[in-house]
């Protein structure tokens, strides 16, 4: 809730870097200027939930909390704790080698016995749909697929290609993706003017230098914005030619930005 605010993206800029394209120049300075102090309240927060849920010994994390979050952020069942401190939830930490008759035998040799196996395995993105020639076009690495403003590969003239939510990742989807269609609306007809491909490129190799300096190295790293979402859709409108402040006096500041709060924007997608 605290983090949709722009007291909120503060916080998360001024420990892990604001946003490099679009963010106000003040946070970059007061990110090297109150990182201490950014430090010192991360791990407070990170004590709270070491206490919370028992994240103790072989369940610490290796990562601190906003890192982790932009690397494999979770959202559990509020009877989970409860569960796991009566002993009716277990964890065991490695990786399962093979399934068996009986059960799973794990990487460490032993077999876990179990009546039902939940394989969420997760997916693996394609770009098979393009022509070979399209995909040797764009930007994709282990990490992901990396693009200007998360839309437009830098060869976009070329290729007459834009991906409307298909790369980027915020707190608030559905809000980002309406963005995403009016804004490549606004390149069709002329209202947003796109840098010539090289700034195109130099924007999308900054944005991929800071991600990679921090974030965990995750497949799909190029496409997150996550807490960063407000100063990224700032950027957004102000290409558009809309002002990105929505709010009012200290609502600007402390209040949360919610769909509602860029009514009047969508209007060609």
């Amino acid at each position: 809730y605290v983090f949709l605010s722009r007291f909120g993206q503060a916080l998360v800029s001024w420990y892990k870097g604001p946003w490099p394209v679009g963010a106000p120049c003040i946070h970059t300075f007061l990110s090297y200027l109150l990182f201490p102090v950014m430090w010192v309240a991360f791990r407070l927060v990170e004590l709270i939930f070491k206490i919370q849920r028992g994240h103790w010994g072989i369940y610490a994390p290796n990562l601190d909390v906003v890192a982790d979050f932009y690397g494999y952020g979770h959202l559990l069942d509020t009877s989970f704790i409860s569960r796991w401190r009566k002993g009716e939830l277990k964890g065991q930490l490695g990786e399962v080698k093979r399934l068996v008759k009986s059960g799973a035998e794990t990487d460490s040799g032993e077999v876990i016995s179990a009546d039902v196996i939940i394989c969420a395995t997760g997916f693996r993105k394609t770009y098979d749909y393009l022509s070979e020639k399209t995909r040797g076009a764009l930007d994709i690495g282990s990490d992901g697929h990396y693009l200007y403003r998360q839309m437009l590969p830098a060869s976009v003239r070329d290729l007459g290609l834009a991906f409307c939510g298909a790369e980027c990742a915020t707190a608030s989807n559905i809000t980002t993706y309406g963005l995403h269609a009016e804004y490549i609306c606004s390149v069709l007809d002329g209202t947003v003017a796109l840098p010539s491909e090289e700034e195109m490129r130099a924007e999308i190799e900054k944005v991929k230098a800071w991600k990679r300096s921090w974030m965990p190295d995750t497949s799909s790293r190029a496409a997150l914005v996550l807490l960063h979402q407000t100063h990224y859709h700032d950027q957004l409108l102000r290409d558009m030619g809309v002002a990105p402040g929505r709010k009012f006096c200290l609502s600007e500041l402390f209040c949360p930005y919610a769909p509602a709060d860029y009514n009047g924007i969508i209007k060609s997608a």
